[in-house]
């Protein structure tokens, strides 16, 4: 054990692409990953490194409003208003944790060939740790591409230099990391692993990004099946509570406190509120738990529900909701829409709906409009978990940015604004003469 938390410590050396020294074998101990057990733990490490961004993504969207509070919340505040420096400080953070994990997997990949394997379950499970660390790359590579465009494709732990490499091999790598998890069937496993059905929940959102609607629905389908059971005023409660939910595919288990740094304090109220964009009827469940109201000095505000209505209510939380069914559904009826196939995405997106005791939404729509309804319904389904700022990216819709309350519109970023884009970190281009910048963000060497 001792050996092996030396090992991991040096990973996080290592996990920095751009340290000024040769790095060839110095920290690759052969003996530290001696068995299934070790490769699990050493695993387990790469799962407790993936970001946790939920809170600055919405942020960024159309999720909240700033409160007066916002001002003494300075770095927020810059954020939510796309300062350059803001989102750039926030990019290197972004960047440095993927990356982090990425090398957690690159460290543990080669490892495996070199286990002894003494009986057949010590077969089964290294193959679904292999599964689970191909698709936890796959992850944050498109995470990372959807962030960055061009991304670095790193195989190995050992510092290299390399250039991005383009648009179109990061996503072939993706889909190449996808169709190898595939390959073993894991659905035993815990909700805090990547499983079967976390990595076909995975590949629909990918198949979704690059415009695949076919093959988006036809997973979406398969992984799907009786839903309708996961959609329950119990089930959706349990994704907060702490407690199992049938609507939760992965969620890694966290150990300390989430998502508390939205409130100011639990007296004086929340530095953002959920804005405008975000309502339900009181018929639907999801009403309880995305949102409570709260005085504030302004007066009577819609708080964010979901984990900050945890940190009010002291209760704890066990694990971070990063993909559920709901979100699986939500993604096979857009993708039915945009194949022009309005019946089939009504019935998806109804069947939540309908489930929740919402609204379903009206059976003549279809076109752009149904594709709005669809995206509008998934914004209040994932309010405050960081989902709607991709959505907004990929589909290109306009993000007004507001005053206090919602009292105004401050500033709009435009679909084509440069900032959409991350800045790649100085700490990639410092020692990295092949790495470039993205467009109308400052390239700096500092000495």
């Amino acid at each position: 054990m001792k050996k092996l938390i030396i090992y991991i410590n040096m990973i996080l050396v290592l996990a920095g692409c751009s340290l000024d020294i040769r790095l060839e074998d110095q920290f690759s101990d052969p003996y530290a990953i001696t068995d299934t057990e070790t490769a699990r733990e050493l695993l387990a490490s790469a799962y407790n490194s993936l970001p946790r961004f939920q809170m600055e993504f919405s942020v960024l969207s159309d999720d909240f409003y700033p409160t007066v509070l916002s001002q003494k919340y300075a770095e927020m505040l810059n954020l939510y208003n796309w300062q350059e420096k803001a989102i750039n400080e926030f990019s290197s953070n972004v960047w440095n944790e993927y990356y982090m994990t990425i090398a957690v997997v690159n460290a543990l990949l080669p490892r495996l060939e070199l286990l002894d394997l003494k009986t057949d379950d010590d077969v089964v499970e290294v193959a679904r740790i292999r599964s689970e660390a191909y698709a936890l790359k796959a992850m944050c590579y498109f995470d990372l591409v959807r962030l960055y465009g061009p991304i670095v494709l790193k195989n190995r732990l050992e510092f290299e230099i390399l250039p991005r490499s383009s648009v179109e091999d990061c996503m072939a790598e993706i889909d190449n990391l996808l169709t190898e998890a595939e390959k073993v069937n894991d659905n035993d496993a815990e909700v805090f692993y990547m499983s079967t059905s976390a990595v076909n929940a995975l590949r629909v959102e990918f198949e979704l990004h690059r415009g695949n609607y076919g093959r988006a629905a036809a997973v979406a389908e398969d992984l799907l099946g009786g839903a309708e059971s996961r959609w329950t005023k119990s089930a959706f409660e349990n994704l907060w509570s702490g407690n199992e939910s049938e609507d939760r595919i992965f969620a890694p288990y966290i150990f300390d406190t989430f998502y508390t740094d939205l409130c100011y304090d639990k007296e004086h109220g929340d530095y953002f509120i959920l804005s405008d964009e975000v309502t339900y009827g009181d018929a639907d469940v999801r009403k309880a738990w995305c949102e409570f109201s709260f005085e504030m000095a302004s007066g009577q505000v819609r708080a964010l529900g979901k984990y900050n209505r945890m940190y009010y209510e002291n209760a704890t939380v066990r694990y971070i909701n990063s993909m559920r069914y709901s979100g699986v559904c939500f993604a096979a009826a857009e993708a039915y829409a945009r194949d022009e196939k309005p019946r089939q995405a009504l019935q998806m997106v109804n069947r939540l709906l309908s489930a929740y005791g919402a609204e379903p939404l009206d059976d003549s729509l279809e076109g752009d409009a149904l594709i709005d309804a669809i995206l509008r319904e998934k914004h209040k389904e994932f309010v405050g978990e960081g989902v709607r700022y991709f959505d907004l990216k990929r589909i290109g819709k306009p993000l007004q940015r507001y005053k206090n309350l919602g009292s105004g519109v401050s500033a709009v970023i435009q679909p084509d604004d440069y900032r959409w884009l991350f800045p790649i970190p100085e700490s990639e281009y410092k020692y990295n003469d092949l790495m470039d910048q993205n467009p109308e963000w400052p390239f700096i060497k500092t000495e």
